[in-house]
C-alpha cells in the first residue's frame, strides 16, 4: 500500500506517465513489494480499453535503464581491481569514437574527478572510463554475470527479456552507451537483482514472490506425521 501511494503522489507531483516500485530483500531475493502505474480496477476488468494496463510492467516491458545501470559498470571495474574509489581520470566533457561523440548530461565539464565522483555526479565519461579500463569482455562477462541476459524466472507469468543482439555484436560505440545505460535492454525485475548482488555480497539471489504454496504445506504436514 505504501508503494501504491508512492506512485499516486508521483503522478500528481511529478507528472509521471509511468512508474514501477519493486521492494526486495536482497539476501532472499522475496519481493516485499510491487505495484505499477498506471493501473486498473480488476473489480471492473472488462471495461478496461486499453489492453497494454494488463501488463506486467516490472516483468514486461523492456527499457534502456539510462544512468542507474551506471553502479552496475563501476561494480564491475571494482570488483576486478582494475579501478579503485579513489582511481581518478580527467573529464573533458566528450568522448570521441570513431565519428560519434559521447557527451556528459548538459555537456558539463568536470575536470579531474574520483571514481567515487563519477557515481555522485553521475558522469558519463567517467564511466566510458571505467569500462575501457575493465575491457569489454570482462564487461561483457559481468553483465551476464549480473543476469542481464537471462530472465529472472520469478512465479509470475509471461516475463520477457532481450537477448540484447545489437550490443553484442561488440562495436566499440556500444560498450562505451551501455556503460551508462544506453543502447542496453532489460525489465525493471532484471535491474532490481542485479542492484540485489552488489547489496548481497556478490551473491545473485533467486527473485521470489510466492512466499509458500499449499503444496508445500501439505509436504510439511507430512513430514510431520
Amino acid at each position: 500500500s505504501v508503494a501504491e501511494s508512492l506512485l499516486e503522489k508521483a503522478q500528481a507531483s511529478l507528472g509521471i506517465e509511468e512508474g514501477t516500485i519493486i521492494v526486495v530483500n536482497p539476501s532472499s531475493g522475496k519481493i516485499l513489494a510491487l505495484a505499477s502505474r498506471p493501473t486498473f480496477d480488476s473489480n471492473e476488468y472488462s471495461k478496461v480499453e486499453q489492453l497494454n494496463l494488463f501488463q506486467n510492467p516490472a516483468i514486461q516491458k523492456i527499457h534502456e535503464p539510462g544512468s542507474i545501470f551506471k553502479p552496475i559498470t563501476m561494480a564491475a571495474a571494482l570488483d576486478t581491481g582494475t579501478v579503485t574509489p579513489e582511481t581518478t581520470y580527467v573529464d573533458e566533457g566528450i568522448v570521441k569514437i570513431g565519428g560519434r561523440k559521447i557527451y556528459n548530461y548538459d555537456q558539463r565539464v568536470w575536470g579531474t574527478r574520483t571514481m567515487t565522483e563519477v557515481l555522485q555526479f553521475s558522469i558519463n565519461t567517467g564511466v566510458v572510463f571505467a569500462e575501457r579500463e575493465l575491457g569489454h569482455e570482462k564487461f561483457l562477462e559481468y553483465i551476464e554475470k549480473f543476469g542481464i541476459f537471462e530472465p529472472t524466472n520469478i512465479e509470475l507469468a509471461g516475463e520477457v527479456f532481450s537477448s540484447n543482439a545489437e550490443f553484442k555484436k561488440g562495436y566499440e560505440i556500444n560498450f562505451s552507451t551501455a556503460a551508462f545505460g544506453q543502447g542496453i535492454e532489460m525489465t525493471a525485475m532484471q535491474v532490481v537483482r542485479a542492484f540485489s548482488a552488489i547489496a548481497n555480497s556478490g551473491i545473485l539471489a533467486n527473485l521470489s514472490i510466492v512466499e509458500e504454496t499449499q503444496k508445500d504445506k501439505k509436504s510439511a504436514r507430512s513430514r510431520e506425521a
